[in-house]
């Protein structure tokens, strides 16, 4: 848990920034009757996910599309609570590795073709600004929970120990499930077209122990009810 200390006290600091942010003398009150307590979007994304793979030193990306929802509870005027899920396209990364072969003077090299699918679920904090009615930049931090998917097929070459004729492996496949999370931060903003519609667009960045984990951009169209 030590790892998402810095993510529960940016939480903290936003909300104590939003609070302070109100004018001197007034008092912090609930969103007033008649409008809008709830939001909702729909969202397409842009995904890079960051992986370390144990047959190679240092970190891989990968590109991946993504697509999914958030809605948030307006606490005040300035303060909203998260729910945001999504998933993704597959995204691919090759890698390489050498393994030794009884009776063969070199080492076999192997390619595996690794194909991740991603699935995220996450709660968090934002705070909006400004008071004015068609534009309200945004900043927001949370904890996001993911199961990850990952196909590994492994294609081996021929060789040939002592035979000329040469043997071939069969190829090989697996399926590994993998959950966890991390904390995440977002900017961004909300541009109304009317008078409940807008369009959404934020970049937000997942966090885990070796740095950051995935950096996303994200866009879309959503209404307030």
């Amino acid at each position: 848990m030590a790892r998402f200390q810095p993510a529960v006290l940016l939480v903290g600091c936003l909300a104590g920034a939003v609070l302070n942010a109100q004018e001197p003398g007034r008092t912090v009150t609930l969103v007033p009757l008649g409008t809008p307590r709830w939001d909702a979007a729909a969202h397409v994304t842009w995904l890079g996910e960051q992986r370390r793979l144990q047959s190679e030193i240092g970190d891989r990306w990968f590109d991946v599309a993504s697509g999914g929802g958030v809605v948030g509870y307006h606490w005040t005027s300035h303060l909203k609570t998260e729910l945001d899920i999504s998933t993704t396209t597959e995204g691919e990364i090759y890698s390489y590795e050498a393994v030794p072969v009884p009776g063969a003077p070199t080492p076999l090299f192997v390619q595996r073709d690794h194909e991740f699918r991603i699935t995220t679920v996450s709660a968090g904090l934002a705070g909006q600004f400004f008071e004015n009615t068609w534009f309200h930049p945004f900043v927001g931090a949370g904890i996001e929970l993911v199961r990850e998917r990952e196909a590994i097929e492994t294609a081996f070459p021929p060789f040939s120990p002592r035979d000329p004729r040469g043997i071939s492996l069969v190829p090989q496949s697996e399926t590994e499930l993998r959950y966890r999370s991390r904390p995440y931060v977002t900017s961004g903003f909300k541009a109304y077209v009317s008078e409940r519609a807008f369009i959404r667009s934020d970049i937000r960045t997942s966090w885990s122990g070796h740095g950051i984990a995935a950096l996303a951009w994200r866009t879309g169209v959503g209404v307030d009810f």
